[in-house]
């Protein structure tokens, strides 16, 4: 009986039709299709998740600026150490209201810090022998309009006449040609070249078409280059000044 029904088993087995090899072809063409429908909806997920949470970074970085200039009799940070012209001034002057404070500039991390835009990609940007190169996370001050490096160059929050149109800090540059490790810190206006640079001024575009801003009113907002570098009122530069007439000092 047992032997009778394995021989009815292996028979019924060996009845059953097996895949050609075309019907293989076309299930693997049929998974191919799939991911490559599936996976650019992935990325562009990833990327909108990324730039919610660079967003919110922002908007870290933005309070920092505000609990600073309370604290300093409204002056806002500087952008950059006048002793080695590193652009990574301000995250060390806000440092105490966004992450751990350290005792100098030079000793900065970004990583993991909200000061970090998880789209930048800027690895290897800075050598290893400039001190500070752990501090750079993606982000610049608008240093032009709002304070470069000399005690100086301070400005005052309250000297900023339109505040919901005046941004303190924003998405950066990503590593390109042409470009020097310096350029990674700074948020460059639109009239202004980054410094070192031979190509003139370049599109700030992490996040597709944009990047995050936060400013001077408190708010933060994705802004596209387009709107960025056309400003508004016949002025380039609108959304850096501090005042509509507000002019370049040096």
């Amino acid at each position: 009986m047992v032997s009778t029904y394995r021989e009815k088993l292996a028979g019924s087995n060996s009845d059953r039709p097996a895949f050609t090899l075309i019907e293989l072809l076309v299930v693997i063409a049929i998974i191919a299709i799939s991911a490559s429908l599936l996976l650019p909806a992935l990325a562009r997920a990833k990327e909108k998740a990324r730039a919610a949470k660079c967003l919110s970074n922002e908007k870290q970085i933005g309070l920092g600026y505000l609990l600073y200039a309370d604290d300093h009799a409204e002056y806002l940070p500087l952008a950059s150490d006048p002793k080695a012209a590193s652009p990574c001034q301000w995250f060390w002057e806000i440092s105490r209201y966004i992450a751990h404070e350290t005792g100098s500039w030079s000793n900065l991390v970004a990583k993991d810090k909200v000061v970090a835009c998880p789209s930048a990609k800027l690895k290897d940007a800075v050598p290893a022998s400039i001190p500070g190169n752990e501090a750079y996370g993606g982000y610049g001050q608008n240093y032009y309009y709002l304070g470069y490096m000399e005690e100086s160059d301070r400005k005052k929050l309250t000297q900023i006449t339109k505040p919901t149109e005046t941004c303190l800090n924003g998405d950066g540059l990503d590593v390109a040609p042409g470009l020097n490790w310096w350029n990674y810190g700074y948020l460059y206006p639109p009239s202004i070249p980054p410094w070192g640079t031979k190509e003139g001024v370049r599109p700030y575009v992490r996040h597709g078409k944009g990047g995050n801003y936060s400013w001077a009113d408190g708010h933060v907002s994705m802004m596209s280059w387009k709107a960025m570098s056309n400003g508004l009122n016949g002025k380039i530069d609108w959304f850096y000044l501090k005042t509509p007439d507000d002019r370049r000092t040096w």
